[in-house]
């Protein structure tokens, strides 16, 4: 030791506790891998809960859960529809409605539906080239064609395929699953479609109602002789429920998982420092004072815990980079899961420390040295 232990300098205390981390006193490194386990168990468990609600709202909105459409048989104004692409949260609107079936040459008795669509229609739908005869991809595997191939149909017409779309078997409407799209001159607007597709999310309520006002009159006669009111549906009606979102995020109970990290690393300090208490009651005999014990363990303590801390937010970012978005998600949900546990976990770190070192006494010196 210094052998400066009456004088009153804060100099020493913190040399004292870079010469012990130096020299391995007290198992520094042993201490800072229990102080990341705990980080780790506490705040991961956190960070998985997150990572889990995200993977559930990814599958959800990858199944056709972020599309809602409306349908009124010519009572949809194609210009309404195509203006809710403009609220904020919408990734892409269409209106769409029947057109004549189209019968390909080579299958004469098996014409497929086409329907008219106005722009944005790769929007919501996955088209792998342009707009304007845009085939899915099962047709283009009965037929043998893809894009920029022509197709002749049963009235001699030749039409140049502009594009394909994949419409996956995870339950959405099948009957898009052997469909002709066919664009919409942008004169048509005005005039009226069938039904209306949105992409958006989160589906807010606020979206919702736009869609329900694009509908300028329903035709649909209701069992009683009454005109049924349109109402939006998923593009996938075997979706049960809503997917996770800011409420399920909100009450997680994995929130709380700062509290233990707390109570467990103030174990771990406490212990931290115990396992020296013979050593620091001498320096308390010696003349050293409470605050000087204090200072110097919480130095140690600083020196390992640091590190530690560090190497956690990494593990901890890492597993929460998949369920963000965007820069400024991923900048969310690192500071109110990995920081907010870490913070926590060396708050109650340093508090233990700090208590277990202001209990060293010096009285205490022949009763521990009697234990040993």
């Amino acid at each position: 030791m210094s052998g400066k232990h009456r004088d009153a300098s804060w100099w020493w205390p913190l040399a004292e506790a870079k010469r012990d981390l130096v020299a391995g006193v007290g198992n520094p490194g042993l201490w800072a891998c229990l102080f990341m386990v705990i980080l780790l168990m506490c705040g991961g468990a956190d960070a998985l809960s997150v990572r889990q609600l995200a993977d559930a709202a990814w599958a959800y909105r990858e199944s056709g859960g972020d599309i809602l459409t409306i349908s009124s048989p010519g009572g949809i104004r194609g210009r309404d529809c195509a203006a809710l692409g403009s609220i904020d949260g919408v990734q892409g609107a269409m209106a769409m409605r029947g057109a004549d079936a189209v019968t390909p040459l080579a299958l004469p008795d098996a014409p497929y539906l086409a329907y008219e669509v106005t722009d944005g229609a790769r929007n919501l739908i996955d088209i792998d080239g342009d707009d304007g005869f845009v085939i899915a991809s099962k047709i283009g595997e009965q037929l043998g064609i893809g894009a920029g191939d022509g197709l002749v149909t049963a009235d001699g017409i030749s039409h140049t395929v502009t594009g394909t779309y994949a419409w996956p078997n995870d339950g959405r409407l099948p009957q898009y699953a052997t469909t002709i799209l066919l664009a919409t001159p942008a004169t048509e607007l005005d005039t009226m479609f069938d039904s209306c597709w949105v992409r958006a999310w989160p589906m807010t309520a606020q979206i919702r109602d736009a869609l329900n006002a694009v509908v300028t009159k329903a035709r649909d006669v209701g069992p009683i002789g009454g005109t049924s009111v349109p109402t939006p549906t998923r593009l996938n009606p075997l979706l049960a429920g809503n997917a996770p979102g800011a409420a399920d995020y909100r009450g997680r109970i994995t929130r709380f998982a700062v509290v233990p990290a707390m109570l467990l690393s103030a174990v771990a300090g406490a212990a931290a420092v115990l396992q020296r208490r013979v050593e620091l009651a001498m320096l308390r005999q010696f003349g050293a004072t409470r605050p000087q014990v204090a200072e110097k363990m919480l130095g140690v303590a600083l020196g390992w815990s640091v590190p530690a801390a560090v190497a956690s937010l990494g593990l901890l970012a890492l597993v929460l980079a998949p369920a963000a978005g965007s820069v400024s998600d991923a900048l969310r949900l690192f500071g109110d899961v990995a920081v907010r546990a870490v913070a926590g976990g060396l708050c109650g770190l340093y508090l233990g420390t700090l208590a277990a070192a202001c209990l060293i006494s010096p009285r205490s010196l022949p009763a521990l040295v009697r234990m040993r």
